[in-house]
């Protein structure tokens, strides 16, 4: 069975998807054995890819607001998992960043949730952590 650091530090070697991404990989997230709440979010968008902080820009400011959370608990790993369903920026298209890449997803979500089991409350953000962890059950 995998560690966590173990699968951490695979997430964050993973080039998957490179060819299809507009920068090298850079896969953003934050996890451990002791936090119990997990958001699961889309994809970093391209001020998240250039300072590799999740969430770091304005819907990230209203996250934090919604949830009447501070900077520094919101960023204490140790109290919260920050998972997206794609790891790296996944570029821009006609109407706004695309959709996270779907091998990020089918590679890494199950071995990360199963690396978790302590989590107590997930939030899903967006159509595609939605989609993905309730599928059929979301209506």
């Amino acid at each position: 069975m995998t560690t966590l650091e173990e699968l951490l530090c695979d997430i964050r070697a993973c080039t998957i998807c490179k060819e299809h991404l507009p920068f090298p990989p850079k896969p953003v997230l934050r996890a451990s054995t002791t936090a119990k709440i997990l958001i699961v979010g889309q994809a970093p968008g391209l001020r998240v890819q250039l300072s590799g902080i999740p969430w770091n820009d304005a819907s990230g400011d209203r996250l934090r607001s919604w949830l009447d959370i501070s900077k520094e608990d919101f960023y204490n790993e140790q109290k919260i998992c920050i998972i997206p369903m794609g790891f790296c920026y996944p570029g821009t298209g006609k109407s706004g960043d695309l959709a996270p890449r779907k091998e990020c997803a089918r590679t890494w979500q199950a071995p990360l949730r199963a690396a978790l089991p302590q989590i107590e409350t997930t939030l899903l953000i967006g159509a595609y952590a939605v989609g993905h962890y309730l599928g059929d059950k979301q209506k």
